[in-house]
């Protein structure tokens, strides 16, 4: 286990902030670990009737539009069920039920504090989209055979999608 000594704020932003820590390892030998931490998110696999809802968007990091299931940021304080009401409701315009959820994951345990929750849900009734200001959303269908073709022709890469992609296929959904 490792004890963190100091903290360096390097940056912080609007979504993230930069520390830079100083360590002490098991051995008692110090090391400098370099971490992002980020406030944390919420992915669902939202199901009508026979098809869920992806959307695509252009992702300014990855420099490229994304297929995925719905997702966004935690609110500081705010509840993963309540985030993922909301942001379903904002990207697809779906009022949920029957939400189950799956565990979270860390999409990249090696620099960065993130942890994603996921869902799933069937879509209850159409209340309509309320985008950020800054996003720019298609919403699409599809069966889970047509999104584990999308898998395969490397059309999905979303690492949230595919780590809730296996949970579907476990839960036999």
């Amino acid at each position: 286990m490792e004890k963190m000594i100091d903290r360096e704020k390097i940056y912080d932003g609007r979504v993230v902030t930069l520390v830079k820590d100083q360590v002490e390892l098991d051995d008692g030998t110090r090391s400098v670990r370099e971490v992002v931490l980020h406030p944390g998110a919420v992915c669902i696999a939202v199901k009508d009737d026979d098809h869920y809802l992806l959307v695509k968007q252009y992702r300014y990091a990855a420099g490229e539009e994304l297929l995925e299931f719905p997702a966004g940021k935690l609110e500081p304080g705010e509840d993963p069920l309540e985030a993922i009401i909301r942001e379903t409701r904002e990207e697809t315009g779906y009022k949920i039920k029957d939400i189950v959820c799956h565990g979270y994951i860390y999409p990249t345990c090696g620099y960065s504090s993130e942890r994603i929750y996921l869902y799933s849900a069937s879509t209850d009734t159409y209340a309509g989209t309320d985008f950020d200001e800054d996003e720019r959303i298609t919403l699409y269908r599809y069966t889970l055979s047509e999104i584990e073709k999308l898998v395969r022709e490397n059309k999905i890469v979303d690492g949230k999608t595919l780590s809730l992609l296996y949970h579907l296929r476990s839960n036999n959904d």
